[in-house]
């Protein structure tokens, strides 16, 4: 066995109460909480990050075809399907999905209120899945290629502005070149994804109800994608771009929501702030531990040195005791940071205003991957600084240690 772990392992399983002891378990309780902040920071940024990034991409996909708006006035530039292009996109490395959708401003009316809004038309095809998941109240519609849905589903927001619940129907309008249409559609859902930016804005309804306004049941407005991983998003969007030509415009969710995603960014130099200070908190206080530590065990050292122990043996003991304060800090933090985070995505210990942070509670997501490289991180970064103070030792001759009070 090695001289230095021996003789670690014996000071810190000492039961003899001590100063130095108790100054080793503040350094440890020091460490955890270190880890913990750090852990916990990191889950929180990641689960800014995904939260925004799924609801976001629920509403409007990854990536946007449209083509581009001519100045001539008209409220949407519309195309026709290419249903071959749909085929070539869809079976395209990365791609999950691609629909035609048309977006069209219309205003509704019930008994009491009037409110403009914008009508998402959807496939009988599309993909309703992030919609199943938001969804407070009623069903999501289902709608077919053979006949006219008048079905609608609005936000929580929307139906408690306008003092409408499922079952009601609403008066619309859709107002175009001076001509007025009206429709009577019925609320069939009612959702809530806590983007309130976009839940006041959009209400979903039947692609062919707004392509009957165009009296072409074959016209889109544009098509949403979405990619299978975040990570092959620019790769997708170049291939999907040589696809084209210059009349049709390629835009990720970075590109059609920048002040988002800028807001985004902004969080995590905040973060990097947070992980950089309690790191240096864990690097001082190991540091200041081991000094302590050397300090009150100079009589020890000089003795050792005494026997013919060099200082390297010496040093190693030291080594070996912050590593039990690492390790200590490491498992104390880890399982206080699981506990927390745990606690915060069953129970929502942390509300969170829906109008400012799109969302109604702290998120917390941080993948094993994230968590193995930090622990790893800190571990490294922290018993790297234990070098720091060990080298006093090799100053430390046997006849000073004799007078040293």
């Amino acid at each position: 066995m090695q001289i230095g772990y021996y003789i670690a392992t014996r000071l810190s399983s000492n039961k003899q109460q001590s100063f130095t002891k108790t100054v080793t378990r503040l350094a440890i309780a020091a460490v955890s909480i270190s880890v913990c902040v750090v852990l916990l920071s990191y889950g929180i940024l990641l689960g800014f990050k995904q939260e925004i990034r799924q609801k976001v991409k629920g509403y409007a996909g990854d990536i946007s075809i449209t083509r581009y708006q001519l100045a001539s006035g008209n409220e949407t530039n519309y195309f026709d399907i290419d249903t071959s292009f749909m085929s070539e996109v869809n079976s395209a490395i990365g791609v999950e999905s691609i629909f035609p959708f048309i977006n069209k401003a219309g205003i509704i009316k019930s008994d009491s209120t009037i409110e403009g809004i914008v009508f998402k038309g959807a496939p009988s095809d599309y993909n309703f899945s992030f919609y199943n998941k938001h969804i407070v109240k009623g069903e999501v519609p289902v709608y077919s290629d053979s006949s006219i849905s008048y079905d609608i589903m609005i936000s929580e927001h929307v139906a408690s502005l306008m003092q409408v619940d499922t079952g009601d129907r609403l008066f619309l309008y859709f107002i175009d070149n001076n001509d007025v249409r009206r429709r009577r559609p019925k609320i069939v859902g009612i959702f809530n994804t806590g983007l309130l930016e976009f839940d006041r804005q959009f209400a979903i309804s039947d692609i062919r109800m707004l392509q009957q306004l165009e009296n072409n049941y074959k016209v889109a407005a544009g098509y949403e994608i979405k990619v299978q991983d975040s990570e092959s998003l620019e790769k997708v969007h170049t291939e999907i771009s040589k696809l084209l030509n210059y009349n049709y415009a390629v835009k990720t969710l970075k590109e059609l929501y920048p002040t988002m995603f800028q807001w985004l960014e902004l969080v995590d130099t905040n973060v990097l702030a947070i992980i950089i200070l309690m790191l240096l908190v864990a690097i001082i206080n190991i540091i200041t531990v081991l000094l302590i530590l050397i300090i009150d065990r100079i009589p020890m050292i000089g003795v050792l040195k005494s026997l013919g122990a060099s200082s390297s043996k010496v040093m190693s003991i030291f080594k070996w005791q912050g590593l039990f304060i690492l390790g200590g800090g490491l498992l104390l933090g880890n399982s206080l940071a699981i506990i927390l985070s745990f606690l915060q995505t069953q129970y929502k210990l942390f509300p969170l205003e829906p109008d400012t942070y799109y969302m109604d509670a702290v998120p917390f997501y941080l993948p094993i991957e994230f968590w193995v490289f930090i622990n790893l991180g800190a571990l490294l970064i922290c018993f790297l600084s234990t070098y720091i103070p060990v080298r006093l030792i090799s100053r430390i001759s046997p006849s000073q240690s004799v007078n040293f009070r």
